[in-house]
């Protein structure tokens, strides 16, 4: 039998014909392990590439945020997870995608911005965060390869350089449209930035063929519409802040100027100068009036302010104002009718309001119109609109640097309208804690103003206006109230 076995084992190793089966049986696992290295490899850089684009957006929407919020290592951690749960690809999300954030301490050195050198941690605050992602890779050839390939682990530095201006926030937290522009509506922040506080899924939304363009925009929700709406896309998943001035004190109240009993102070086709003090059942306007504002607080009380108001007779033959819906391009006709809408403008110019140094303190109740929606603030198409906030003096101290200010404890949701196709000039903050900012008009809004900051409720535009939001604080004396403005900095990448 071991003869037999011997014998047949000496055939097949003299035997040539099984030879290039045989080497390839050995060759073969060689040959396929190296095939697996290589597409291990090719897939382990185009997944670091894919990483590292992921990790310089996140650590400059960090930094970013730090311009709003400041520095939190709990709050950037919740801005970078917000930011690669959005944008990381399914393709690279196989595996958890692990967040190290480091704050990054830094001074500047003469008048370079960029010249920097490491800066005692306890003496300032961070200039900006280090981030690491890191992820494990799944490969072919799982147990060839080494750690090194398996693990991916990207870094990216951002810093703050140079100032940067919060000028837009809106303070709705759970609503969608707390920023919402309709139609052609256009915003123009390009010097500034923009943050909307909702949690909701479109807290910014832009619809129709409308425009945000902002040095930055963030939204502790998220936005909708086309990215092509926005320049550049919001960021989404921001902390909220809290309301940058809700520390500001409402003015002193005083009596009347006039007697409440008689209705609202009207001021028909003349020119003539207003005081401040308080005006009992509003401030109307009417088409024809030209009215000069000396500096000062006006506190509009139980009524509206109302710009370019003309009339129209009623059912019972009398004189009303014409309600801010016979202006509008989307109510129809049959409303418009029931409206006695006039079907042409009157032959008297346009109401004009001017001012420098001047306030607005909005109290009290105001009727609402047709539409149900109170509005105490009605700049009509037919308007000319020039103001400036008070500076920081003693008689308007409570309200330096604010054009407007809403009393936090109206009824919400009301809304102070800009129709005005001649409102060029609204310099200072627009403070409305509880009310609709809502620009419906078909020009170009606020752009010869050396800043405009607002922080509203909400903030909407519609029909075809374009809001100018500048943000040249310097250029001008009113003040900027702390917590907008230029608080921050603009973010670039440094490693």
């Amino acid at each position: 039998m071991f003869r037999v076995v011997t014998a047949r084992v000496g055939c097949f190793v003299r035997s040539r014909r099984g030879g290039v089966a045989l080497a390839f049986a050995f060759l073969a696992p060689v040959v396929l392990g190296c095939v697996g290295i290589g597409v291990d490899y090719a897939t382990w850089l185009l997944r670091k590439q894919k990483l590292q684009n992921l990790v310089d957006i996140t650590a400059l929407a960090v930094a970013s945020d730090m311009q709003v919020g400041g520095f939190d290592k709990g709050r950037a951690w919740a801005v970078a997870k917000g930011q690669t749960d959005s944008m990381a690809e399914s393709k690279i999300r196989d595996e958890w995608i692990n967040l190290g954030i480091e704050p990054v301490y830094r001074q500047r050195q003469g008048d370079d911005p960029f010249a920097i050198v490491p800066a005692n941690e306890r003496d300032q605050t961070p200039t900006g965060v280090t981030l690491t992602l890191s992820q494990r890779k799944h490969a072919i050839m799982t147990k060839l390869v080494t750690p090194y390939l398996t693990d991916i682990v990207v870094k990216a530095t951002a810093e703050i350089v140079g100032t940067s201006r919060v000028c837009v926030v809106a303070l709705e937290d759970k609503a969608g449209q707390a920023i919402g522009l309709n139609d052609d509506a256009q915003v123009s922040a390009t010097g500034c930035s923009v943050y909307a506080m909702s949690a909701s899924a479109a807290a910014i939304d832009a619809r129709d063929s409308s425009k945000l363009s902002a040095m930055k925009s963030c939204a502790v929700g998220g936005y909708a519409g086309s990215s092509q709406h926005y320049q550049p896309a919001p960021i989404t998943g921001c902390p909220a802040i809290k309301d940058p001035l809700a520390g500001r004190v409402a003015p002193p109240m005083g009596p009347c100027l006039n007697n409440p009993r008689l209705g609202p102070v009207e001021v028909e086709n003349q020119n003539t100068v207003l005081t401040p003090g308080v005006y009992c059942g509003g401030l109307i306007l009417k088409a024809g009036a030209s009215v000069k504002l000396t500096p000062g607080i006006y506190i509009i009380k139980d009524g509206p302010l109302v710009v370019g108001s003309e009339s129209v007779k009623d059912g019972s033959g009398r004189f009303r104002r014409v309600p801010c819906l016979c202006y509008r391009k989307r109510v129809s006709q049959r409303i418009k009718s029931r409206l006695r809408c006039p079907t042409a403008s009157t032959t008297l110019p346009p109401a004009s309001l001017t001012g420098e140094g001047v306030a607005f303190y909005f109290t009290g109740p105001v009727d609402p119109d047709d539409d149900d929606v109170a509005r105490p603030i009605q700049f009509m198409p037919r308007s000319n609109v020039s103001l400036s906030a008070p500076l920081d003096e003693p008689m308007a101290r409570t309200m330096a640097g604010l054009l407007f200010f809403e009393d936090r404890a109206a009824p919400a949701n009301r809304v102070f309208e800009i129709m005005s196709d001649n409102a060029r000039r609204l310099v200072g903050t627009i403070y409305l804690p509880r009310g609709t900012f809502l620009v419906s008009a078909n020009q170009v809004v606020a752009d010869q103003s050396e800043y405009t900051a607002i922080v509203a409720r909400r903030l909407a535009l519609s029909e075809a206006p374009r809001l100018v939001v500048n943000a040249n604080y310097g250029a001008s004396k009113v003040p900027v109230p702390h917590g907008i403005g230029p608080t921050s900095a603009y973010p670039t990448l440094t490693n």
